[in-house]
């Protein structure tokens, strides 16, 4: 029996032939060496798994919680989408249904999860769940088109919402992790200079007298800017051969950062109408009219704050 799972397999061996077999596999390639575990007191754990060998010599399995296990899962008061906290409950009473194989250690298993949610806040409501609708014949799927999937930002009471909304015309709303802890403490790459920086949205204010511009650049910023005050053409240029002011590059601010052309557009246009910037020559990209009800401009927003 040779059971795998990436680099790490089950086996089951005569007693005699574990210690020859163990050193035939690390004779094979130097690089690769195998360390191995033997059955104890008739267990053996095999990922999650504990396997038992009974009296008989039968076996059975059950769920294997390393000693350092703090039962510590996603907490229901946590500021995540209602969905990503019930994945946690089908999750473990998944592998409890599938894994464990004999009734009374899974009633045992179910128990313990639910002991665990409870002190991490789970309600007792959120422990029924629903069962899966049956797949659709491949005939039926072939018929059917093909969901769009949207990512945003998650924000509590209106994300879920706006799923359910989306959900009737077909949209697949999914929510990405936003402004995390991990994000702010954890940079696992060099910080690239901000000037370097490709595919961004940015904003120049000139410090002499207050003008001010909007662009975006799928190159590094730091070509952008040069074009910028080499060109003719460039409101910028023009602006600083008419005044004498210059443009320090560090000044400039990332206001944004993506890859895609298109959504970079739609960055740009949202910040030219929210800034207003004195010294662009266009708005931009032509918004739909919904976003003159959901964007505030700069200016709006702070003599609202200031008659609050």
């Amino acid at each position: 029996m040779w059971f795998r799972y990436v680099d790490g397999t089950m086996t089951k061996l005569h007693e005699d032939d574990i210690e020859p077999f163990s050193s035939h596999l690390n004779t094979i390639d130097k690089h690769i060496q195998f360390t191995s575990e033997q059955e104890e007191d008739g267990m053996i754990y095999f990922l999650d798994t504990c396997i038992h060998v009974k009296e008989d010599g039968s076996t059975k399995v059950t769920v294997y919680r390393k000693p350092t296990h703090t039962d510590q899962y996603l907490n229901f008061n946590s500021n995540h989408h209602l969905d990503h906290k019930r994945s946690v409950v089908r999750t473990l009473f998944h592998r409890a249904e599938k894994i464990v194989t004999e009734d009374k250690d899974k009633k045992l298993e179910i128990e313990n999860c639910k002991t665990a949610l409870r002190a991490n806040g789970y309600p007792e409501w959120m422990f029924k769940i629903p069962k899966k609708k049956e797949k659709p014949s491949p005939e039926k799927e072939g018929n059917r088109s093909k969901k769009v999937n949207v990512g945003i930002p998650y924000i509590r009471g209106t994300s879920e919402t706006l799923h359910r909304t989306f959900k009737k015309f077909g949209v697949n709303m999914y929510h990405k992790p936003y402004n995390s802890i991990k994000q702010q403490l954890t940079h696992v790459k060099d910080k690239t200079d901000k000037l370097k920086k490709c595919g961004v949205v940015y904003y120049i204010k000139c410090e002499q007298c207050n003008n001010d511009y909007v662009g975006e650049t799928g190159r590094s910023l730091d070509i952008r800017l040069k074009e910028h005050t080499a060109r003719s053409n460039s409101a910028i240029h023009e602006h600083c051969s008419h005044t004498g002011h210059k443009i320090e590059p560090k000044n400039t601010k990332i206001i944004a950062s993506e890859d895609t052309h298109i959504k970079r557009r739609v960055k740009e246009a949202i910040a030219i109408k929210q800034r207003r910037p004195s010294l662009n020559r266009d708005k931009g990209l032509e918004l739909p009219s919904v976003y003159n009800t959901l964007l505030v401009s700069r200016d709006q927003s702070t003599s609202r704050d200031q008659h609050l």
